[in-house]
Parts: C-alpha cells; structure tokens; sequence
C-alpha cells in the first residue's frame, strides 16, 4: 500500500473513531452515572482526575519519539532506529515505575480526602488498578510511536476502534449485572491489556527489523531526546493552560455557577479541535521523513495542500457551530445554558484561525523547529490570563472569552505563519493570498447564505439539527473540490477514490 493510500486511509478512520467516541460518550456517560449513583460515579470521576496527571510523566517524549524515528526510517537506518526503540522504552520504563510509586503514594493518603471507611479501601483499590495500568503504558508507547513513523495510522486506528468496541461492551454487561466501580477498574486494565498485544502484533508484522536488547540503550541520546521533548512538554501544558485557566479566572470573579455556562462552549471548542486534528493530524513523521533525505520541495507542496484542506475543514465546522451551535445548546442542555452560545461563537472564530494553522504545528515539530511553538504557546496562555483577569471585571464570562480568543487569532493568523513560511521558503503574502483569505471569504460567505436561506427551518431537534448540517457540509465540500486546480483534483481522485 502506498504511503497516500495509508494515510488517506488513516484519517477516514481517524475520524470515523472520533465520532464513535463522542456518541459513545454521549449516551455512555448517563448509563454509567444512572448505574453506580453519584457518589460512585463521583469517586470514578475524582479516581481518574488523580491519573489524568500521569500523562504529564510523558514529558513531550512520546513526540520526541515519533521524530527520530521517523528520521531514522526516512533514511532506512534500522540501526539508529534500534537505538532510539531501545532507548526510549528503557525511558519510559523507569517512568513506569514512578508511577507505581506514586500511585501507592495516593492510596496511602487516600483517608485525607475519603472518610468512609469502606470507599476507603475502594478507592485504594481503584488507584492501584489504573495507576499499574498506566505504568504498563509508558512502555508500551513506544509501539505506538513505531506503528505511526510508519505512517500506519491506519492499524493504530483499528487497535482503538476495538479497544472502544469491547470496553463498552463489558462496561455495559457488567454494570448491568450490578457490579461497581471497582469492575470499570479492570475492565479498564484488562481492554489496555488487549490493546497492547493487537500493537505488539501489528509492529511485528511491518518492523521485522527490530531488536530488542539492553546493549542497543544509548544513554547519551537520551539528553537529545529530552532536549526535544522539553520543550513539547512545555508547549503541551501551556495549550492545555489556555482553556484551563478560564475556569479557575470564572471561578474567582463570576461565581462556579458559571464555570457550566463557559464549559459548555469550551468543552464543544475542545471537539472541533480533536476532529479537526483527527482529520489532518497525520503530518509530523512525513515532515520527518522529507526532511531526513533534504526534500523540501516535498516538505511545501505536501505543507500547503494540507493547509489548504484543514483551511477547508476549520472554516466548515466552525461555520457548523455558528449556525447550528444555538439550537444544538437548546436541545442538549436546555434554555437555562442558551448564554453559552455567544460565548462559543467569539471563540469558534479564533479557532477557526487556529486550526488553519494546524499542519505548521506538525511541520515545525517534524523539522525541529517547535521551539517557536513552545515561545508562542507560552505568550498566548500569559497573555489569555492577563486579558482574561482585566476583561472578566468589565465583561464577565465574555472577557473571559475574549481573553482567550484574542490572543490566539492575533499569533495564529500573523505571527505563527510568518515564521512558517520563512523556514520553509514560502512566500508569505503568497499564503494568505492564495490559500488563507480566498478560503476563509469563500466558506464563510456559503456558511452565511445558508444560515439566512435556512434559518426559518433550523429547530433544537436532533434529526433536525443534522440533517441541515449534513447539506450544509456537502454544498462546502463541492466548493472544496470545484477550488482544487486540476493537479490536486487529479491527486485526490488518485489516492482517495481508488484505494480498498
């Protein structure tokens, strides 16, 4: 199978396992809650706030891997690639254990937050599980980034369709049957137990070059590996502090009544992101592989058709929650949460602009050059407080998201693409003029005549709300395609319409 084929393939079904997530949780989350009780459900939840922080012991070095390895494979050197495999599992093994020491850390403390004795031994039992289940999974990523340097998104894709598959299955069985928390534990531990042998047994199948022993550990790579992976760390804590931060300004100044009200359109932002990326996320090792061999002709046709499709993407769905977001808060929350829709609409247009930008945050972590990502990223979240904590005063929840908006458009839609285009030899009024501004005119002037030819029709019904949406994304897809010159057109019927 050839490499578009693969990742053509990768990202339908990439996106196929995000809508399957989403409607699972969507309909999972009340049967769960109805099962165990609040209180139950409220130690789960509080159970796996606790482990949520394991994933800051990644340390950006998931990343660090996918880029040497890719580069290692780009140039078919399956010695370096041994050396990285090693390495990084050796890393990520001692992180493993930290996490079992930490987690039996928690389980001691645990009387300090629990007092009922027998949630005590429960809630010991239930850190326990989840925290051996993740030490196993450090190591373990280490597949993972092998099966993605080879641009096999495909199989990982596969691995957690079924991984959601079972785990939803057994959930449902098991609590039916009236058992608890401490079920959802191990089925927990049991569905990643699966998980990881399907990986282990697709690696085998496409690296039958690897080896794996305790002489290939390089301990000198693993500076350069940090080195790499600091800096993505902290790129990756100040994206999160950008819409974590809201809570705790609305918090402090508003009132936690409030905190719902802003959660509701972040948490629907959050979805545009992860689709927007599960659609075009896909970049980074191909970067790396151009880039190892010194093609960067590659490197800009392949950065500015990917562009052209996220541009097409972000603008669409972010059009989708404008026109249809009102209804849709009607229909799933109710009127009392309707004060969230404006409060989505003034960050959907920063992200729109934000998620333009997507395939220069894979480019410049596939070259080496995230470390104007993490000075950016680092400027908005500062930024985002100091305009959060002045317009909060004045404006209430809407600062608070103008605080957050303003700075991401103004760094994602000058700053960012002006350092892009310089690395890579692109010419930046070439950009917005043939990619950027007709784009954004073009979808945003469709998304604007059909809400005003649809709005009498628009109703907060479910069947309603995504039949409309569905002719809404197919009137802007025959506008992607009519947009494509014929080169691109020739290219997508190639690699999307001919492969099985």
């Amino acid at each position: 199978m050839r490499t578009a084929e693969i990742l053509v393939r990768g990202s339908l079904l990439r996106v196929f396992n995000f809508f399957a997530n989403a409607l699972v949780a969507f309909f999972l989350m009340p049967f769960i809650i109805h099962s165990l009780g609040n209180r139950m459900y409220g130690l789960w939840a509080v159970a796996g706030s606790f482990t949520g922080f394991y994933y800051l012991f990644d340390f950006g070095l998931m990343l660090a891997v996918q880029r040497y390895l890719s580069k290692a494979i780009g140039k078919k050197d399956y010695d370096e690639a041994n050396t990285i495999i090693n390495t990084t599992f050796y890393i990520f093994s001692i992180i493993g254990v930290l996490i079992v020491i930490v987690s039996g850390i928690i389980a001691f403390i645990v009387p300090l937050f629990v007092n009922n004795i027998t949630e005590i031994t429960l809630f010991r039992q239930v850190i326990l599980i989840l925290g051996f289940n993740f030490a196993i999974s450090f190591p373990m990523r280490v597949l993972s980034g092998i099966l993605i340097s080879h641009l096999r998104y495909d199989l990982s894709t596969y691995v957690e369709i079924s991984k959601l598959l079972l785990r939803t299955i057994l959930i449902v069985i098991f609590l039916k049957k009236g058992h608890g928390v401490l079920s959802l534990a191990v089925i927990t531990f049991v569905v990643e137990l699966v998980r990881y042998g399907l990986i282990f047994l697709y690696v085998q199948s496409i690296a039958k070059y690897i080896k794996w022993s305790r002489l290939l550990i390089d301990k000198r790579r693993i500076i350069e590996l940090f080195k790499y992976s600091s800096l993505a760390f902290i790129a990756k804590i100040a994206d999160n502090l950008r819409f974590d931060i809201d809570n705790f300004v609305i918090s402090s100044f508003v009132g936690l009544n409030f905190v719902t009200v802003y959660s509701i359109a972040s948490n629907l932002i959050r979805y545009f992101i992860n689709f927007t990326n599960s659609a075009i996320g896909l970049m980074l090792p191909i970067f790396s592989q151009y880039e190892s061999k010194g093609d960067y002709h590659s490197i800009r046709e392949k950065f500015l058709f990917v562009t052209k499709l996220s541009s097409y993407i972000s603008v669409s769905i972010g059009g989708v929650l404008i026109v249809f977001g009102k209804v849709f808060i009607e229909r799933w929350m109710g009127e009392a949460f309707l004060s969230a829709y404006p409060l989505l609409v003034v960050m959907v247009v920063a992200v729109i602009f934000s998620m333009m930008q997507a395939p220069s945050i894979q480019l410049l972590y596939g070259i080496s050059k995230h470390k104007f990502f993490t000075l950016s990223n680092s400027i908005e979240g500062i930024f985002n407080l100091i305009l959060s904590l002045v317009l909060v005063r004045k404006f209430g929840l809407m600062g608070v998201a103008l605080g957050t908006a303003i700075p991401m458009a103004i760094i994602k839609l000058f700053l960012q693409p002006v350092f892009v285009c310089r690395i890579i030899g692109i010419s930046i009024w070439k950009y917005y003029a043939e990619i950027i501004i007709p784009i954004f005119v073009k979808s945003s002037i469709t998304n604007i005549l059909f809400w005003y030819i649809c709005k009498p029709f628009i109703l907060p019904d479910y069947l309603n709300i995504v039949s409309l949406i569905v002719c809404e994304l197919l009137i802007l897809t025959i506008i992607f395609f009519i947009d494509l010159d014929n080169v691109e057109r020739i290219y997508i019927k190639n690699k999307v319409f001919s492969f099985r």
